[in-house]
């Protein structure tokens, strides 16, 4: 009788410790998500700032990082690593528009009685795509550059 109630004891312990596994990997999840929205937040927050003080030559070069829409130009880029030495991966899109306002010289319309100060803007964007488990994600910066 004794050895029925230890392994009926094993048993209600073991389906307890299951139990018990299964809600500490859904704590898990909701961290390593949020743990994935902080490293692509700041590898945008890197490309912000990698177009920011990109120079004007740099930037309408033919080799530009940002291209001339509608040309773009992908990456692969490693965002981070999760615990486990687990890699983010994802692929930054480039391209750059100008201001409708810009001379036709430089992609627009304007003239030198709606542009007087001869002033180039562009607009550049960045867009990052990731996959997390079977969903494909999208984060975007717009950063404006005048000149």
């Amino acid at each position: 009788m004794l050895l029925i109630e230890a392994g009926i004891s094993l048993s209600i312990l073991t389906f307890i410790g299951l139990i018990l596994l299964k809600l500490s990997l859904n704590i898990l999840t909701p961290r390593q998500w949020g743990l994935q929205q902080t490293l692509t937040d700041a590898y945008m927050t890197y490309e912000r700032a990698y177009a920011e003080r990109t120079p004007f030559e740099n930037l309408l070069a033919s080799d530009s990082p940002w291209p001339a829409f509608p040309a773009t130009r992908e990456s692969s880029v490693e965002i981070g690593r999760l615990p486990g030495n687990t890699q983010i991966l994802g692929t930054v899109t480039r391209t750059r528009f100008p201001n409708s306002n810009n001379y036709p010289i430089d992609g627009g319309v304007g003239t030198v009685s709606t542009n007087p100060a001869a002033m180039k803007v562009w607009k550049i964007q960045s867009v990052m795509t990731y996959t997390v488990g079977n969903r494909r994600y999208a984060k975007s910066r717009t950063i404006l550059r005048a000149q």
